[in-house]
């Protein structure tokens, strides 16, 4: 009879636990849901072998997202190969202030500081953002400038990165960070921190990228590094005033290997965790 009764208690903390879980998970499912995302395509993320866009590169994680019952549009309509003009409007803050998060992917032409000033104005009001860089010299449409020193807001050599000063042409640096002037390959990445990002991520990887450099880590926090000690974080997530940032030194986890005919891409967001990695990411800057 005890044994029948320890059988039944169980049985019965299992059926509680699994009730648990599915709540929980059905959760997290509602989170994106009717979420309004917001991907840049205005700053040639098609340029050279690149296409870092929700219909080429990038367009499994944007399928991704609205699955889980998001908004997905685009910013600005950079043409593919020869036919690439960079005539898109500007981004702004009214614009920005519609969406919830906005995604700037490996950018190739820099922002004006019109929109630097737009961008962090959006943070500073409770919007959102996923920076995804690249490794220094990734300057794809050979303009002088890659997403690295576009980021960070001046060209490479200008400051000295890894200073707590804060510089009257920072960009990112007023955020509390900046992307370090390097290269950098290393898979698997395993130095995986706790925290909601990396919940069920046990490896990714950087395919020549980059690292970060925190300046104010009261408020940023490394929360995957590169396995050697001296290469820094390769992925940090922020706050400043009421808004969220995270951000990545390499667009390859992102990258799905489609894009324009001719284009070498190559599958990273199928390597390892980095598709639910990328979830994981959108979901906590919506939380």
């Amino acid at each position: 009879m005890k044994r029948h009764l320890i059988v039944v208690v169980i049985l019965i903390a299992i059926f509680l636990l699994s009730g648990c879980i599915i709540r929980k998970n059905n959760q997290q499912d509602l989170i994106l849901k009717n979420k309004k995302i917001l991907f840049d395509n205005a700053h040639s993320q098609t340029a050279g072998n690149a296409d870092w866009t929700i219909h080429g590169g990038f367009s499994d994680f944007a399928n991704d997202l609205k699955n889980f019952g998001a908004e997905v549009k685009e910013w600005g309509n950079d043409e593919t190969g020869s036919n690439q003009r960079d005539d898109d409007f500007p981004i702004s803050y009214d614009i920005l202030k519609k969406y919830d998060v906005y995604v700037i992917p490996e950018p190739n032409i820099p922002f004006t500081k019109e929109e630097q000033e737009a961008i962090i104005q959006y943070i500073e009001d409770g919007g959102n953002v996923f920076f995804i860089a690249d490794h220094i010299g990734a300057d794809r449409n050979n303009d002088g400038w890659d997403a690295v020193e576009i980021f960070n807001g001046y060209l490479k050599g200008t400051h000295i990165i890894e200073s707590k000063n804060i510089y009257s042409d920072d960009f990112v640096g007023k955020l509390g960070f900046r992307f370090k002037e390097k290269q950098y390959s290393e898979s698997p990445i395993t130095k995986i921190k706790e925290h909601p990002i990396t919940a069920g991520v046990k490896k990714t990887g950087a395919w020549a990228g980059t690292s970060e450099y925190i300046i104010d880590n009261t408020r940023i926090e490394g929360i995957i590094y590169y396995n050697r000690d001296t290469w820094g974080p390769y992925i940090i997530a922020g706050k400043y005033r009421k808004g969220k940032f995270v951000a990545i030194g390499d667009s390859s986890p992102i990258d799905d290997g489609t894009g324009a005919p001719g284009n070498k891409l190559y599958n990273g967001y199928d390597y390892g965790d980095n598709r639910i990695l990328m979830k994981n990411i959108v979901e906590w800057l919506l939380e």
